[in-house]
């Protein structure tokens, strides 16, 4: 997801014309011949163009799998993908790019939907689930659809946001569209998009607590700790940790003593993050250890997306950012409509958490918010207590198991 909510893609403007060759494609048929008898087989196939899709098509791959194990499940994706199950043709989620970066891979993103509509022009897949991002899968959705491959939208694509006119685009397009944010079923219901909330899995998981306190043991302690979470994509990394460095300099400037940890999601990250960080700045980098973390800090200051579900399912208060440079801010103002784009606030409905999403400006605000909160147990306790008021659309929300099912129904019309 992006700097709207979560890292979801954005989109293309424009009509592209379908190649001539994707015609030739026959209605698609469950059915083949063996000893004069019709046997009905299933085929999915899973597009995934970023880490945060493959994560979520990991999870719904390895439950479709355990319920309906005579699936033949191929995928577009990563290798959390392949180890759920499914026959990965390539990985498509290694290079991921957000905003202007994206423009490195038009390119690319064209040769790969040239392979995908190659092999669905020999193997008929029944249906198509493409996960998130929008700019890249959109097109495979048109051109398939019309052939008769039934389309499943894992993780809504975020209309709401920044393009309600797609809608229409959007209806021709799918079968059904499961949603992640409990408000966005009907947004698409008044537009005859048949959508259904299924759920998020970073909110619907269990957590450890004893093992998560005995990790947070081993981190620093003293007293307000501070969690900054830079993101998981190198311009994220890159931009936004400068701005929350200064943002700590300056509450200590202010006289506040704070005690710092920074996550990274994985030892190639937190490389990146050790580069970035200045040489003068002594913060202990935390690496796969997110609910560790989480359990050992008083505040979390996390660049804007999916890692702020995770925040609140641990109920921890927070500052969201998201740090942008002055042309993608003015984007931002002319082209996202929402008043807020941090996903607590969207979920909540209302402004529960600080946020500067996006943001051009010094740190002199974020301080301030960031200070606010660390000062005051109250002020935190409050945030708390939005935060879980915020969750209970997602209880007893089953995510993996509600995209299962739904994926099947539609399947099985």
């Amino acid at each position: 997801m992006g700097p709207v909510a979560g890292k979801a893609g954005h989109g293309s403007g424009g009509r592209r014309a379908v190649p001539s060759w994707i015609r030739t494609i026959p209605p698609v048929s469950t059915s083949m011949c063996l000893q004069g008898k019709f046997l009905m087989t299933t085929s999915l196939l899973f597009t995934a163009f970023e880490p945060s899709g493959e994560t979520l098509a990991s999870r719904v791959i390895e439950r479709l799998l355990a319920s309906h194990p005579d699936l033949d499940i191929h995928a577009w994706g990563g290798p959390k993908m392949a180890q759920a199950g499914a026959h990965l043709h390539a990985n498509t989620v290694d290079k991921a790019a957000m905003g202007l970066g994206a423009l490195a891979h038009v390119q690319r993103v064209r040769r790969l939907h040239r392979e995908i509509l190659d092999w669905c022009q020999a193997n008929q897949p029944t249906c198509l689930v493409p996960v998130d991002s929008p700019a890249a899968n959109f097109p495979l959705c048109k051109a398939l659809k019309p052939k008769g491959v039934k389309v499943v939208h894992l993780a809504a694509p975020q209309l709401w946001a920044w393009a309600p006119w797609r809608a229409r685009k959007l209806r021709r397009c799918t079968d059904q569209v499961l949603c992640l944010l409990p408000f966005e079923p009907e947004w698409f219901a008044r537009r005859n998009i048949p959508a259904r909330f299924v759920g998020h899995p970073a909110i619907n998981r269990d957590l450890d607590p004893s093992a998560m306190q005995v990790a947070a043991s081993e981190l620093p302690q003293g007293e307000r700790k501070l969690l900054m979470m830079p993101g998981s994509r190198e311009q994220e990394i890159t931009r936004n940790i400068p701005l929350m460095i200064q943002s700590k300099q300056l509450l200590e400037r202010n006289g506040k003593s704070i005690t710092a940890v920074m996550t990274a999601v994985d030892e190639d990250k937190a490389a990146l993050v050790r580069r970035v960080l200045p040489d003068s700045c002594e913060i202990q980098v935390v690496v796969g250890q997110r609910d560790a973390a989480l359990a050992w800090c008083d505040l979390a200051l996390a660049v804007s997306g999916t890692v702020t579900l995770d925040i609140m399912r641990h109920l921890k208060p927070m500052v969201g950012m998201f740090r942008v440079g002055p042309v993608g801010w003015l984007g931002g103002k002319i082209l996202l409509i929402t008043p807020d784009r941090l996903l607590p606030n969207l979920i909540a409905g209302k402004r529960i958490v600080p946020e500067f999403v996006p943001y051009w400006g010094g740190p002199e605000p974020i301080a301030s918010a960031v200070g606010s909160l660390l000062d005051s147990e109250q002020a935190r306790h409050q945030q708390r207590d939005a935060i879980d008021a915020a969750l209970r659309p997602y209880q007893g929300q089953d995510f993996s198991g509600n995209a299962a099912e739904a994926i099947m129904e539609v399947v099985h019309r």
